[in-house]
């Protein structure tokens, strides 16, 4: 539940909201073959709504009770609102259908001038409902300001019940963005929505075909080149079908060479944009040999943080006791979680990165 501030009426118009005794129209709602009626005042409805002001004061006014087929009567109670309290509460269940009268109505203006105050409301719960309502507003302030949100607390967002709430619109732009997760979480993330989705729709989220046609063109937004081998084959695994077969060569291909060009699916990790001027140091010179050991000609370093980290780089020198001979090297590169410090509690530390890097000894 949002509440939001309405700047477009004042305390007077408030205390006509819903008020029987100083109603002069009705709107009336079939609801369980009775008859509901909710009272309404004409001048209120036509001051903002140039919709209104032609139904009841035009050429060809309307008479009696209006009545109300595609909106529900609690859904219309909160439309009303815009016209009359300081304070609008607007419910998740009926804030989508609250939207679409005020475009319907012509008073879309006084909406988003009402959901501007909605930021100090939205958190990592309900951000995807927030985003959901931008996207189908068209609000480009609110729609970059829960960009924003969802690009640094990605795996926290992916885990609400609001993500998998959000329609196919908002999951479609929602992919289009750079994420602060590793591409495997995001194709988690769109098998949970597509199994909710599914689940919504009385179908059998474990059907492949139900879940692709539930993801619709969501599907070629994921990055699968950019995924490990092991993590697409053991989903692939689990979800026989969900690809066609050009689908999965392609997906292969671009896993397992780098001279492939992709033809289908995007394998460019997605990357935030960095403030290079927030760096770390990591100190490998130390008269304590810790947090430096060589297993192997294999240099180990480990840290920890006591705040979230998100890194966007890793940058090293090697060390001259480290490759004597004055010769270039490729050193590879596998960054790790801590057992002691993992994203997760349900499985084993994951492979964060791998990569190579070209060094120059002298």
């Amino acid at each position: 539940m949002f509440v939001l501030d309405n700047g477009a009426t004042s305390e007077a118009f408030a205390k006509l909201y819903l008020n029987e005794e100083l109603a002069d129209v009705h709107f009336k709602f079939n609801v369980d073959d009775k008859t509901q009626r909710i009272p309404a005042n004409k001048a209120n409805l036509a001051i903002l709504s140039p919709v209104f002001r032609t139904m009841f004061f035009g050429s060809l006014t309307e008479k009696g009770d209006v009545e109300i087929v595609d909106a529900s009567i609690g859904a219309f109670k909160e439309f009303l609102q815009l016209f009359y309290p300081r304070e609008v509460t607007l419910t998740m269940e009926h804030i989508e259908t609250v939207a679409r009268l005020a475009d319907k109505y012509d008073v879309l203006e006084y909406f988003n001038e009402c959901v501007a105050s909605l930021k100090d409301q939205l958190t990592l719960d309900n951000m995807c409902c927030g985003y959901q309502l931008a996207v189908n507003l068209g609000n480009e302030d609110l729609i970059q300001f829960c960009e924003d949100k969802i690009a640094k607390s990605t795996t926290d967002i992916f885990a609400t019940d609001a993500f998998l709430r959000c329609d196919r619109v908002a999951l479609k732009r929602l992919l289009k963005l750079d994420l602060a997760c590793m591409e495997v979480d995001v194709f988690d993330a769109c098998l949970s929505w597509a199994k909710h989705t599914c689940k919504q729709n009385n179908l059998d989220g474990m059907q492949p075909e139900n879940l692709r046609n539930q993801l619709g063109d969501c599907l070629h937004l994921l990055r699968f080149g950019s995924m490990q081998l092991d993590e697409f084959c053991k989903r692939c695994m689990l979800h026989r079908g969900l690809f066609t077969a050009t689908e999965y060569e392609d997906v292969m291909f671009s896993i397992a060479s780098k001279e492939y060009q992709p033809t289908i699916f995007n394998r460019i990790p997605r990357h935030l944009k960095w403030d290079e001027d927030k760096k770390l140091e990591l100190s490998r010179r130390t008269s304590n040999p810790e947090p430096v050991k060589y297993v192997q000609l294999t240099e180990v370093a480990s840290f920890s943080s006591n705040c979230l980290l998100l890194l966007g780089g890793f940058r090293t020198t090697i060390l001259p006791e480290y490759v004597p001979t004055k010769k270039s090297t490729q050193a590879k590169i596998i960054i790790t979680e801590s057992k002691d410090f993992k994203f997760r509690s349900d499985d084993s530390p994951r492979v964060l990165y791998r990569g190579t890097s070209e060094y120059w000894n002298g």
